[in-house]
């Protein structure tokens, strides 16, 4: 019994694309880049912290969204005095329970850099504001963790 040459170099062919085919299918994928950064107000002494949150896509075409939660290292609430600017299309801000949330529906790409600006009251009797923001990204299913500490 003799194996026919079309149906050896068929199945060499085969053999040789599937690891390529294989290796274009699973593209890494990467969120957005997460910047928290902030700063102390007052003249005399701090009042309150200004809170700035940059979201940096990584893509060229927008995917799906990010929920980005802030809360106090210490455990105490953080207390949202006003928000700065105004928020862009398909993002919403909700503070409760001295956390804050900001859910942005969906991430458009790159150059585009969504931003939040807050102002938060400064806690009484301490050096600093330890602010701890984790965003979970639904395009990539991953969350990110960042640790802020704001001197007063």
């Amino acid at each position: 019994m003799s194996i026919p040459r079309s149906f050896v170099v068929v199945c060499v062919a085969a053999c040789l694309m599937a690891p390529a085919a294989a290796l274009a299918q699973t593209a890494t994928k990467y969120g957005p880049e997460l910047q928290v950064t902030g700063q102390g107000q007052g003249a005399f002494r701090t009042t309150s912290v200004a809170l700035h949150v940059t979201l940096s896509p990584s893509y060229s075409s927008a995917k799906p969204g990010v929920v980005v939660t802030m809360r106090n290292c210490g455990g105490s609430s953080l207390k949202l005095l006003r928000r700065s600017g105004g928020l862009g299309s398909g993002q919403s801000l909700h503070a409760s329970k001295g956390k804050l949330v900001w859910s942005v529906s969906t991430v458009p790409g790159r150059p585009a850099k969504p931003k939040l600006s807050l102002i938060l009251a400064a806690p009484k009797g301490q050096k600093t504001l330890c602010v701890a923001t984790s965003m979970y990204d639904h395009y990539t299913r991953k969350t990110v963790s960042v640790r802020t500490a704001v001197p007063l």
